[in-house]
C-alpha cells in the first residue's frame, strides 16, 4: 500500500505519511553522503509532533555520518557479533572458548537486545549485581538442576560442566569477563557504533587481606587416595548384574591414571590434556638414572616447556600405553575410546577430591624427599605459575615436616 497522508520537508529530504489507514506517522529520511533512506516510526499521531522528531533525528544522523559514525542502531548482540567476526581468526582456541562461553553465559543474557546507546556506567554496575548472584538465584539454580539431568548421547558424547561453576565468582574472574566487555565496548567505539564506552568498573567481591590458600592434600591424605584409586578401578567388577560394566572400569583405569599422573608430573589440567604420544620422552644415559619427561604444547597457558616426570607419572603413563593398545606417537595421551580428547574428566576429578587440586602440592612435597633443601629454589621455578615467591606464598602454610 502507498504512502497515506504524504506531507515533504526540506527539500524533499524528510518524509512523513501514515500507512494502513493507521494513525502514527512514519518518517523516510534522506541524509547526505548516506547511499540509503532511513525509515523510522516516529510513534507520534499528531503531524506537528511527527514533524518535530524527524527534525530532531534528521539532525542526529547528519551529524553521525558527518563524524563518520554509523548511522543505524545497534544493540549488544550486534557489537558481539562483528567483534567475534573479526577476532575469532585471530585468537588462541583456548582464549576464543573463553570468550565464546562468557559472552554466551553472562554478557548476551543480560546486555543482548540493550541499544548501545543506553549502556551506561549504571548498566555495567547492574551487570555486576546480576553476575555475583546469578549462580545463586532461581535461574542459576534451575540451570545447573537441567544440566545435573542431562545424559549423553552419539551426538553430545559429553555432559555439561554446570556443576564446576562457582556459586559465588572469584575476582579474577570477574576482572577477566570486565577486560572481555572492555574490548567489545572499545572496538565499537573504533568503527563508530558506539559513542561513548561506559568506564568499567570491576567490583571487589573479597573484603580484606592476604594470600587466598589453594587447598592441598598432605601425605597421608595422598597415600590414603591413591590406595583408594588402587581398588576403586576393579570395585564390584564381580557383581555382573550391578556392578561396572567394561566401558566404567576402562574410564576409571583412565580416572586413576590421569590423577596420578597431574600429581606426579606437576601438569594443569589442560596441559595433560593436549599431551600426545609423542611428547613422551625417555632418555636413559650409561650409569645415570633413566631421565623421562614430556613436551608441553605452546598453545597451553604457561606455553611450550620440557616437564621432567616422578615416578608415579612415568608408571601411569605405562599403564595407560598397555591400556590403549600400543598407540601411535599422533594419539592423544588421555582419550576416550574413539581416540577423542576427554572432556569430562574435571568434575569427576573435583567431586573425588572435595574441591582440592591434585597439582603442584604433591609434586613439591615428593621433590623435598629427593633434593636438598638448597635447590628447591630452582624446582620452584620451573613449577607452573610460580617463581620462588608465589611459590612461597602459595605453599608456605603447610606444615614443615611436609616441606
Amino acid at each position: 500500500m502507498g504512502y497515506e497522508n504524504r506531507h515533504s520537508f526540506r527539500d524533499g529530504r524528510i518524509v512523513l505519511y501514515t500507512r494502513n489507514n493507521k494513525p502514527t506517522y512514519h518518517a523516510r529520511l534522506s541524509i547526505e553522503g548516506h547511499g540509503r533512506y532511513v525509515i523510522e516510526s516516529t510513534k507520534q499521531k499528531s503531524l506537528d509532533l511527527a514533524r518535530k522528531w524527524a527534525e530532531d533525528r534528521y539532525e542526529d544522523l547528519r551529524y553521525k555520518v558527518r563524524h563518520g559514525q554509523q548511522i543505524r542502531t545497534h544493540t549488544f548482540a550486534s557489537l558481539w557479533r562483528r567483534w567475534h567476526d573479526a577476532n575469532r581468526s585471530v585468537l588462541g582456541p583456548h582464549r576464543l572458548k573463553y570468550i565464546v562461553g562468557t559472552a554466551n553465559r553472562y554478557l548476551l543474557p543480560f546486555f543482548g537486545d540493550r541499544s548501545v546507546d543506553l549502556i551506561t556506567e549504571k548498566t555495567v554496575e547492574d551487570y555486576w549485581t546480576w553476575r555475583i548472584a546469578f549462580w545463586s538465584s532461581e535461574d542459576g539454580r534451575a540451570k545447573i538442576a537441567t544440566a545435573s539431568k542431562t545424559r549423553t548421547t552419539h551426538k553430545r558424547p559429553y555432559k555439561q560442566k554446570l556443576g564446576n561453576v562457582a556459586q559465588s565468582p572469584s575476582q579474577k574472574s570477574l576482572s577477566m569477563e570486565g577486560t572481555v566487555l572492555g574490548q567489545i565496548f572499545r572496538s565499537a567505539e573504533r568503527h563508530g557504533m558506539m559513542q561513548r564506552v561506559p568506564q568499567i568498573i570491576v567490583p571487589q567481591v573479597k573484603v580484606g587481606k592476604g594470600v587466598d590458600r589453594r587447598p592441598a592434600f598432605d601425605r597421608d591424605e595422598w597415600r590414603a587416595l591413591k590406595s583408594y584409586l588402587d581398588k576403586w578401578i576393579d570395585e564390584g567388577a564381580s557383581d555382573k548384574r550391578k556392578g561396572p560394566h567394561s566401558l566404567h572400569r576402562w574410564q576409571r583405569r583412565i580416572i586413576r591414571s590421569y590423577v596420578v599422573f597431574l600429581t606426579g608430573s606437576g601438569l594443569r589440567p589442560n596441559e595433560a590434556r593436549q599431551l600426545r604420544w609423542r611428547d613422551y620422552h625417555w632418555h636413559e644415559a650409561e650409569g645415570d638414572e633413566p631421565r623421562v619427561w614430556v613436551h608441553v604444547a605452546p598453545t597451553t597457558k604457561t606455553g611450550e616447556r620440557d616437564v621432567v616426570l616422578m615416578q608415579d607419572a612415568v608408571d601411569a603413563l605405562a599403564e595407560l600405553q598397555e591400556l590403549q593398545g600400543n598407540p601411535s606417537e599422533d594419539e592423544l595421551i588421555f582419550a576416550d575410546q574413539r581416540g577423542a580428547p576427554v572432556q569430562n574428566l574435571r568434575k569427576d576429578v573435583q567431586e573425588g577430591f572435595d574441591g582440592r587440586r591434585p597439582t603442584h602440592r604433591p609434586v613439591c612435597e615428593g621433590a623435598h624427599d629427593l633434593l636438598p633443601p638448597s635447590h628447591l629454589c630452582d624446582l620452584s621455578s620451573s613449577i607452573p605459575r610460580s617463581g620462588c615467591r608465589r611459590f612461597g606464598k602459595k605453599h608456605g602454610h603447610l606444615p614443615t615436616h611436609h616441606l
